[in-house]
């Protein structure tokens, strides 16, 4: 089968933060420079928790590991726990692997990493989250094709949705959907076996649900402290052949809060290997 890997951000809010959780900068940090983009979410709380939910055959967590981090910290792979794990280093070591498990099945898995440290050095930090899924058939390759927010594809449900944001110059091809309306919706309508979708997120960001086709409705928080850009926003695969269709509304917590929309990655399967398209695709989300 085609192997993909899958990356995204600490920054993206496929990761659930507990409120414990903190954003690492350089204002507080003078080494944030050597975190991937240069950013990272850390947490000095005991039993301070983030979680994450995946659908693959293998996951690896990377972070950094110093002199001011946890003695202890704990990771739990669906039912089973592993740990304890010692997160210090007399050397500053960044962008390492603070956990990584594979050979799994290939169907959905949720971790969570617990910090377990205690007193004033128990810092542990994410910087990045890395997995890989197997799609398709064995004689099949992976197609991507990017799909712009201003592609028919997109259905923007009603008016309250605005295509010049004033940060266009940050998006991909300079466009953009954003809407401040609580409530107010978009569906992609694609065909293919993996989608991931992308948009910003910052202080005018809020909550958003994400509905695939038409099953239940997950929640994501698109608040940061800063204005961020590409970020994966959802990520599907393994849908099958035909037509899908995924959902993103505005569930706002405080009126005037932003749901932006940026572009879509939409995966298809080829049988034809005389093609030339790699096998395995490796694309940071």
């Amino acid at each position: 089968m085609p192997l993909v890997t899958n990356l995204i951000d600490d920054k993206s809010p496929l990761i659930q933060y507990d409120s414990t959780w903190i954003p690492g900068n350089s204002m507080g940090d003078p080494y944030a420079d050597r975190y991937y983009l240069g950013t990272f979410s850390t947490n000095n709380v005991t039993n301070g928790q983030a979680s994450f939910s995946f659908n693959g055959t293998g996951v690896w967590i990377y972070g950094a590991k110093r002199s001011n981090h946890a003695t202890y910290y704990y990771v739990q792979l669906d039912d089973v726990t592993w740990g304890p794990y010692n997160g210090v280093s007399t050397t500053q070591a960044f962008m390492q692997p603070i956990f990584n498990d594979s050979g799994l099945t290939q169907q959905m898995h949720t971790l969570t990493l617990t910090n377990q440290g205690s007193g004033s050095n128990n810092y542990v930090d994410i910087d990045l989250i890395v997995w890989q899924s197997e799609v398709g058939n064995s004689d099949q390759q992976v197609i991507r094709e990017t799909v712009q927010d201003t592609d028919s594809r997109f259905q923007y449900h009603n008016s309250a949705w605005n295509s010049s944001p004033s940060d266009a110059k940050f998006y991909s091809n300079g466009t953009g959907h954003y809407t401040e309306v609580d409530g107010a919706a978009v569906t992609l309508t694609f065909t293919g076996e993996m989608v991931t979708l992308f948009g910003a997120i910052g202080t005018s960001n809020g909550l958003y649900s994400v509905q695939l086709d038409g099953g239940n409705a997950t929640q994501y928080n698109g608040t940061a402290f800063l204005p961020f850009y590409g970020v994966t926003l959802f990520h599907a695969d393994n849908l099958g052949s035909g037509q899908h269709q995924v959902t993103l509304t505005n569930t706002a917590s405080v009126t005037g809060q932003q749901l932006s929309i940026d572009y879509a990655i939409v995966s298809t399967l080829s049988d034809d290997t005389s093609r030339s398209v790699p096998r395995f695709l490796e694309h940071p989300l």
